[in-house]
């Protein structure tokens, strides 16, 4: 099964927590998949606290696929948007290009994030 790891998953795995660990089970058993987004709000997040980026970036590309953003994605985007903006109350652009992602890439989305919930994609933590 592809699953697709949100920022959420990441941290938790990162920081070590007993959801990090469940985390770290998908990370052995399963293709991943990383949304160049995701590397984004964990670079931002690492200079807020001060962690090594390089070290958790490099381990990210080493065991992940890291998904971009090709013209179909773009194209079709904006359609997913708006839909996903009237079914969950304040999703943000960051968390539709990852539901958006595993969609495109017959995936699953690994997180802690409430705004997931509501999605049949989600495995929540």
């Amino acid at each position: 099964m592809k699953i697709v790891f949100d920022t959420y998953a990441w941290i938790e795995f990162f920081e070590g927590t007993e959801k990090g660990k469940v985390v770290g089970k998908y990370l052995e058993n399963e293709e991943v998949l990383t949304p160049s987004i995701v590397l984004l709000e964990l670079s931002y997040r690492a200079d807020q606290e001060r962690w090594d980026f390089k070290k958790f970036f490099s381990f990210i590309k080493s065991n992940s696929k890291v998904i971009g953003l090709n013209e179909e994605f773009i194209l079709s985007f904006g359609g997913i948007y708006n839909q996903m903006k009237k079914k969950i109350k304040n999703i943000s652009m960051a968390d539709v290009v990852i539901l958006h992602t595993a969609t495109m890439n017959d995936a699953k989305v690994l997180t802690g994030d409430e705004h997931f919930k509501k999605t049949e994609m989600a495995i929540m933590l």
